[in-house]
């Protein structure tokens, strides 16, 4: 099948109703529904959602909003809700009608939306998504920048019940909020604003417009929008044709959105109108290539510009783009930075620092208190990396001034026979400890051949081998925790990539801690970024692991790039395999956590059931590594900490 941006298949949608009387259409990824959708080229279902929001009079199918949403389903694996707000579309009329559609309103709706998203009970497909981004367009934007504004002070006074959504598309949306009343100040003095053109039912048709609609729309301050926290990053796409928005609220969204390194990307289409389209006719007489030449679909005799806008979004949402902009944001604990450079190491990097929006527990001091405190992963005490058989003296005393005391090895007996490690680490008063997650390795070809085939074929196929580590790797994750209970000193932890094994034990430690999800799955993705100079190294033992995979296999050796490209045109097991192989995708990690969900409860009653620790020691151990208000406790490496970073993410633990 040949995957076209213009006219992406149609995936399976369905009609919900929530909130109260809002009518939506949710899109699910095609490969949601397949046996095998690479053979396809769809993209894996991710757990990620996208709410697409329409403007004055829209409705959830006008402009690019369904093109949009088929394209997230085929391309990203991405869910997406497009609703009618109150008083439009398919919806229930306004809870009074003569304030019309009010602000107040929209913003209920699109909470709502969010929670309707957010929880598999009411979205019906079982599965608690990732509100990961909002798309708005025109009015629609200015509901949405409104909701993340109050969802933002939930946030930063600890509320657990704030949802940050870490990408917000603004399309055409009004800054200069009364400058909406030059374009009916002929009405000032109505209740409503006749033959007014709305989308009702299936048509457009004359409408009463309540002009307090209009006047509530004139009112938001968006200078306001320079104190959002920088876990929101915005995109906005505006037409330089516009006759609805004044062509400068665009530079103004761009000032006030500009909080720092990637914070804010503006796109800007010289030709299009406000609902990007071509803002003049294209004539016979025309030369299409001058008119046209990006080759976009016509929309009766104008460009539509709507593809190019779904572009830009895609492009805006891509893994890639999102990692970029996480590994901006996260970069520093405070002001002290979070990855380390060790001579010797790759991968590097202090998992504390992270705030923490639900706690597994409450400490002594907080509960007895009616203000609520702020809790983060205590900076300092764990550690992750790749292998550290690599190291130089200059690498261990940079270890040894981290502070660290023991280093906790979770590969197996031959990989550190093939690989070795550093022998000179007691002089650095520094422990090494060996906990392996596969203790004795199955090195029969076919387990070989199974193991490599999940970690190759695709992220989304990791979930099954990460389930084996949670199996196999209970008295390695209980011997570093038990350290954390009786020694609670700093310590590192790494496998051969600092990836698969390392981060399973990062996802237990920063869930027990209450870190959300989201947070989690970034911060497993910042290997991405920590892994590269190691791939050079990576993928010649990759090579030689294949070559001798396939001795071993015989003449069953052709099966295997058949089984793992599962249909794929243009696949290759050496470059597309070695690239799935060192991955550290998002998805992977979220698609993990709702496993270990699904099928440990919590993480509090694993490691009391399956780790064999009472509930007073997990208690310990969680007392261990979180801090309370930090600015008033004192670190082994550096008490003198900024505190005003913050993580991407509310929490949703199960």
């Amino acid at each position: 099948m040949s995957v076209s941006r213009h006219s992406p298949k149609i995936p399976r949608e369905t009609k919900v109703t929530l909130g109260k009387g809002v009518t939506g259409t949710l899109a699910i990824p095609h490969s949601f529904d397949q046996e095998n959708p690479f053979e396809n080229d769809y993209a894996p279902a991710t757990h990620k959602a996208a709410l697409i929001l329409h403007g004055q009079g829209g409705h959830r199918d006008y402009c690019y909003q369904k093109t949009l949403a088929h394209r997230l389903a085929q391309e990203l694996g991405v869910f997406s809700l497009r609703i009618d707000f109150r008083g439009c579309g398919d919806s229930a009329e306004n809870e009074v009608a003569l304030e019309g559609r009010s602000l107040g309103q929209d913003i209920a709706d699109i909470q709502a939306a969010a929670e309707f998203v957010r929880d598999g009970n009411l979205n019906g497909l079982g599965i608690d998504l990732t509100l990961s981004s909002i798309i708005a367009h025109s009015r629609g934007g200015v509901a949405m920048f409104l909701w993340a504004l109050e969802q933002d002070g939930l946030s930063k006074k600890g509320d657990s019940r704030a949802i940050i959504v870490p990408n917000l598309v603004n399309c055409a949306s009004r800054y200069t909020s009364v400058t909406v009343l030059e374009r009916y100040h002929q009405f000032e003095n109505y209740d409503y604003i006749p033959d007014f053109a709305g989308y009702r039912f299936g048509k457009y048709r004359k409408l009463d417009l309540a002009a307090r609609e209009i006047i509530t729309l004139s009112k938001p301050d968006f200078s306001v929008l320079s104190g959002l926290s920088r876990e929101w990053s915005c995109l906005s796409i505006y037409g330089m044709h516009d006759h609805i928005i004044p062509k400068y609220d665009s530079a103004n969204f761009a000032n006030a959105l500009n909080r720092g390194p990637l914070s804010h990307t503006l796109k800007l289409i010289p030709d299009a109108d406000h609902n990007f389209f071509g803002y003049k006719s294209v004539e016979p007489d025309d030369d299409i290539e001058d008119v046209n030449p990006l080759g976009l679909p016509m929309k009766g005799s104008k460009v539509n510009y709507n593809y190019l806008v779904c572009d830009y979004i895609l492009d805006y949402l891509a893994p890639e783009k999102e990692l970029d902009r996480f590994m901006s944001l996260s970069k520093e604990i405070g002001s002290v930075s979070r990855w380390k450079d060790v001579e010797g190491v790759s991968n590097f990097r202090d998992i504390g620092g992270w705030r923490i929006h639900d706690p597994t527990f409450r400490l002594i001091e907080d509960a007895n208190e009616s203000q609520n405190h702020v809790y983060y992963v205590r900076p300092h005490l764990a550690f992750r990396c790749a292998n550290v058989a690599g190291l130089t003296a200059r690498g261990m005393e940079t270890i040894q001034n981290l502070g660290i005391r023991a280093v906790f090895d979770l590969r197996s007996d031959g990989e550190i026979a093939n690989d070795g490690y550093p022998a000179d680490l007691h002089k650095y008063g520094i422990e090494r400890i060996h906990a392996p997650v596969y203790s004795n390795d199955d090195y029969s070809p076919q387990a070989i051949a199974v193991r490599y085939t999940n970690l190759m074929t695709s992220w989304s196929t990791y979930v099954n081998v990460y389930e084996d580590m949670l199996e196999f790797g209970m008295e390695s994750y209980k011997t570093i925790f038990t350290y954390i209970l009786k020694e609670n000193k700093p310590f590192l932890f790494h496998c051969t990539a600092g990836k698969d094994r390392t981060g399973i034990f990062g996802m237990l430690f920063l869930l027990l801690a209450g870190v959300d999800k989201d947070t989690i799955s970034k911060e497993y993705e910042l290997t991405t970024c920590g892994l590269k100079p190691d791939h050079p190294v990576l993928k010649g033992k990759f090579i030689e692991t294949v070559d001798k995979l396939k001795q071993k296999m015989g003449g069953e050796a052709n099966d295997i790039e058949q089984l793992i490209s599962q249909g794929r045109s243009n696949w290759s097991l050496i470059d597309d395999g070695f690239n799935n192989l060192i991955s550290s995708r998002y998805e992977a990690m979220l698609a993990t956590i709702s496993l270990f969900h699904e099928k440990y409860g919590n993480i509090v009653k694993y490691m009391n059931e399956n780790l064999g620790f009472s509930h007073d020691e997990i208690r310990q151990i969680y007392e261990n590594i979180v801090v309370l208000d930090p600015n008033n406790f004192g670190f082994e490496i550096s008490s003198k900490l900024n505190w005003n970073h913050r993580n991407i993410g509310t929490s949703s633990k199960l």
